[in-house]
């Protein structure tokens, strides 16, 4: 299999969202003279913001929850972005 085959393997992802972690991006990139926008996934046909996309159900903030979860390829999201 070659690398660019590798890269393109399905799998199951979580879509999580912490406040905290929102407050501590948005911090960090406006130090940068950047503004963080969270990523948004459809669930029930309607948007939900998340903050990581993760093969893991939690991460290191207190807070985080899931916002959805599924075979990577099967959602429709967009990721989290700096600009």
């Amino acid at each position: 299999m070659s690398g660019a085959n590798l890269k393109e393997k399905d799998f199951y992802v979580y879509f999580l969202y912490s406040e905290q972690q929102n407050k501590e991006r948005s911090e960090i990139e406006k130090k940068m003279s950047r503004v963080f926008s969270p990523g948004t996934v459809i669930v029930n046909g309607r948007k939900k913001i998340f903050t990581e996309l993760s093969k893991s159900s939690s991460n290191r903030y207190p807070d985080c929850k899931i916002i959805a979860e599924g075979w990577k390829s099967k959602m429709m999201y967009t990721p989290p972005h700096s600009r």
